[in-house]
């Protein structure tokens, strides 16, 4: 199972979704999506969701049991795979290039 797709559902039902390394998402409070018809591919969530950079941030337990739970993998293997998934963007990040997390967002890093 794809990673991306349970990190937009992390944000969708929690309102915040924190990336170690990176920073977090927050969608507004006052969005409910409708999480049956964006898992359909009906619906998308396009207004409400904004970024604020903190490569301090650490990482979420409940974001590890959430993905440990939505996979069925040990707690152990959900982080493992976590930390794969945001070393890409890190590095897409990096070198200039924009990374895309489905159903969120592209996110790119500007240079001074």
């Amino acid at each position: 199972m794809k990673l991306a797709p349970l990190l937009a559902e992390f944000l969708y039902t929690h309102h915040r979704l924190d990336l170690p390394g990176i920073g977090s998402f927050m969608l507004d409070e006052s969005i409910q999506p409708d999480l049956e018809q964006i898992k359909a591919g009906k619906e998308s969530v396009t207004e409400g969701i904004s970024f604020q950079a903190n490569p301090g941030i650490r990482e979420s337990p409940e974001l590890v049991d959430f993905i440990a739970a939505s996979t069925g993998k040990i707690r152990a293997l959900a982080s493992a795979d976590l930390d794969s998934n945001l070393e890409s963007a890190r590095q897409f990040l990096n070198i200039g290039k924009p990374y895309l997390f489905d159903g969120i967002g592209s996110l790119s890093k500007l240079q001074n």
